[in-house]
């Protein structure tokens, strides 16, 4: 049977602009071209999973506009299962402004984010639904939220697993951030994010401390982004480098959430390590093909033959 996955997280509606360079204070820039469409770090995750055909539930907080509507339309048509993709009354989707800048190859992003309807401590979450799935995914902002969930499995559901993102620990002192990413399960993010959480100034020495770190914690696999160099994927046993794809860039918006579904895919059908970080990397390279966070997202058969066969969706006995 194929596995269910659970994200707990945010969407939020992308602008995106995109100029030839990033204009110093003071400067202009020119605008090439603009467009509008559905983000969000979690439901970028859950719509690149759907798109592959996993059966994807996701709760989450959009707003009482238009942009609302669209978001939860937009997973709909890919899969997703909306039912706990609620709507905050008075309150606008939350939205990020996104400058892609750069010429081919040499893209660079940077968001400005408008903070709209999203998650917080509080809200009624199927809690026993959630934990039902295979796995579940938990990226929201909200500190408190975020504890209460990660706390919860020891106490209600021993046998659910966690993949916890990195994603906002850096707005979190380092000390805190490094205490809720060791109770994840799994734990995905990328390099910088690494660095603040395990506060060191080279990658080589956040992953030594992370693994360090990870005796009697409940983190049993680290997935690590390196952006074009590819991923490490770590245990407290063995840490692999697993090379990245060699791709064109267009705009790396949403490569770490694709990142992030290519990992959890390896995850729920018990792939090798090794394996895991090379349908991250696919994801991850596929994602950046095009302008905007899911406009790349491959289907389940263009991701086959990326990879060159459909082991990442052949489960393995554990």
């Amino acid at each position: 049977m194929t596995a269910r996955i659970a994200a707990i997280g945010l969407t939020s509606w992308d602008r995106i602009i995109v100029t030839d360079h990033y204009p110093e204070a003071g400067s202009y820039a020119i605008v090439r071209k603009t467009l509008e469409q559905s983000g969000g770090t979690t439901a970028n995750t859950a719509h690149a999973l759907s798109l592959l055909g996993i059966p994807v539930t996701l709760a989450a907080m959009v707003g009482d506009d238009e942009q609302g509507t669209r978001l939860r339309e937009d997973l709909s048509e890919a899969g997703c299962d909306v039912r706990y993709v609620r709507v905050r009354t008075g309150e606008p989707s939350d939205t990020g402004m996104i400058v892609v800048s750069g010429l081919l190859g040499e893209t660079d992003r940077t968001i400005f984010w408008q903070q709209g309807a999203r998650l917080r401590m509080g809200d009624a979450l199927p809690i026993n639904e959630i934990f039902e799935h295979d796995l579940v995914i938990l990226d929201v902002d909200d500190e408190r939220l975020r504890r209460f969930v990660v706390d919860l499995p020891m106490h209600v559901s021993p046998r659910t697993r966690i993949l916890g993102t990195l994603t906002y620990l850096p707005e979190l002192p380092p000390r805190d951030a490094m205490d809720i990413a060791l109770r994840y399960n799994y734990l995905v993010g990328n390099e910088r994010e690494l660095r603040y959480v395990t506060r060191t100034d080279a990658t080589d020495q956040a992953i030594s401390s992370l693994r360090a770190r990870m005796s009697g914690a409940d983190t049993r696999m680290a997935a690590i982004s390196l952006g074009a160099r590819g991923c490490v994927i770590m245990t407290l046993d063995e840490t692999i480098h697993v090379p990245g794809y060699p791709v064109d860039v267009v705009d790396t918006t949403g490569a770490g959430d694709a990142f992030a579904a290519g990992i959890a895919l390896g995850i729920v059908n018990n792939r090798p390590l090794e394996e895991i970080g090379r349908i991250g990397n696919a994801l991850g390279a596929l994602s950046i093909r095009a302008l905007g966070a899911r406009a790349g997202l491959p289907t389940r058969d263009e991701l086959i033959a990326f990879l060159g066969d459909d082991s990442a969706f052949t489960p393995l006995e554990p």
